[in-house]
């Protein structure tokens, strides 16, 4: 396991890419920085121009929600910044898994004056899916993020709406080289995500015996968005104050509530992620433990790049919280799901990177290696 000399991305990240031993957001955040905001600005504008609008619709674009800091923020940039009508879209969870926090928060864009879709996955089909991910891939929210990542075009297909925004590059400001586009704009290869690729659709077809559940989380093909003139335009890389600190505080300011003091819960340091369900952070602790890597360190690489803190100081964050997730949030997982604790356990370690960990039986695993040290395995 190599580390990133100025960050603490490993190599061990799914589609990672390093240049003299540093990653692609390390690399991306220094010619970033060279960059002034209106020049970013005006060629986004660009872009945007150029994308063949349906002058029927209603809407200019669509917006992928989820009721968190980085929805709200985007929502109302794309409105009092770009000018534009933003049809907002979310793909939620069943209502078992979705917190009140989370349903507060899009009840809160609405109230803001956004027109907002929610499209929910039949409840159990959702939790059968999530047990077989979980046992087939090491992955609970596999399902649910194939479903928020296609619930999105396919509606923009379907409405007949030619512009897509999302969040934050995976590629640039995360590390996911397989999804890098021509420009730091360019999603159209979000379709290439670990998460969509991974595995392939076979097992959702197994799954579930009815197509138009299918649908629901099968990502529409590239032909079907050449037909209607699809573009997917990432926002983060206009916006020089870009981070998971910044979108929280200015949402927190726009009326959405947050889960402060729960970082010994959840692993999540910023207090303001994951807002809308729990059994997201089972995830972010699996991913540590596949990986070497959960939560606290995409936050922390955020806070380096930024020069808000040190990278030694960051490692003592991350060796405190990556990984932390409440044994209550586990109960109640496998309580969904219809497995027990040991259960639970068992699967995980199956998908444990054994050369980080050690092994207990029915229990968390041990970590051998040290953080922010490059580690034989």
């Amino acid at each position: 396991m190599i580390y990133c000399k100025k960050c603490l991305t490993t190599d061990l990240r799914p589609n990672a890419l390093f240049y003299d031993q540093i990653c692609i957001a390390c690399q991306f955040s220094d010619v970033e920085a060279s960059e002034t905001f209106n020049v970013k600005l005006n060629i986004l504008k660009d872009k945007i121009k150029k994308t063949k609008q349906n002058k029927k619709s209603d809407y200019d674009c669509i917006i992928g929600v989820s009721g968190g800091k980085d929805s709200s923020r985007q929502a109302h940039w794309v409105r009092d910044r770009l000018g534009l009508r933003p049809l907002l879209v979310c793909g939620a969870y069943p209502p078992r898994q979705m917190s009140q926090v989370g349903a507060n928060n899009l009840s809160n864009l609405i109230k803001m004056g956004f027109d907002l879709i929610v499209a929910t996955p039949a409840p159990q089909s959702a939790s059968h899916l999530s047990l077989e991910s979980f046992i087939k891939f090491g992955n609970i929210a596999k399902s649910t993020e194939m479903s928020l990542f296609s619930t999105v075009p396919r509606l923009a297909i379907e409405l007949g709406i030619n512009t897509i925004f999302w969040g934050e590059n995976p590629a640039l400001q995360v590390g996911d080289s397989a999804v890098e586009g021509n420009d730091p704009f360019d999603g159209n290869s979000l379709r290439n995500l670990n998460t969509l690729t991974d595995g392939g659709n076979s097992w959702i077809h197994d799954c579930l015996a009815k197509k138009h559940l299918q649908d629901h989380y099968i990502y529409p093909e590239k032909l079907e968005f050449d037909k209607k003139h699809i573009n997917i335009f990432y926002l983060g890389p206009a916006w020089d104050d870009w981070s998971n600190d910044n979108n929280a505080l200015y949402a927190a300011l726009q009326g959405l509530e947050l889960r402060p003091g729960e970082e010994s819960i959840t692993g999540d340091i910023s207090n303001a992620s994951m807002l809308d369900e729990q059994f997201i952070h089972i995830n972010f602790m699996l991913k540590y433990y596949k990986y070497g890597f959960g939560l606290a360190t995409d936050f922390i690489n955020q806070r380096i790049r930024a020069q808000i803190i040190s990278r030694d100081e960051g490692i003592k964050i991350v060796e405190q919280f990556d990984g932390v997730c409440s044994e209550e949030i586990i109960k109640d997982y496998c309580m969904y799901v219809g497995i027990t604790s040991i259960d639970f356990w068992n699967i995980a370690n199956k998908w444990t990177n054994k050369k980080l960990f050690n092994i207990q039986k029915g229990k968390r695993p041990i970590k051998k290696f040290k953080v922010g040290t490059d580690y034989a395995c």
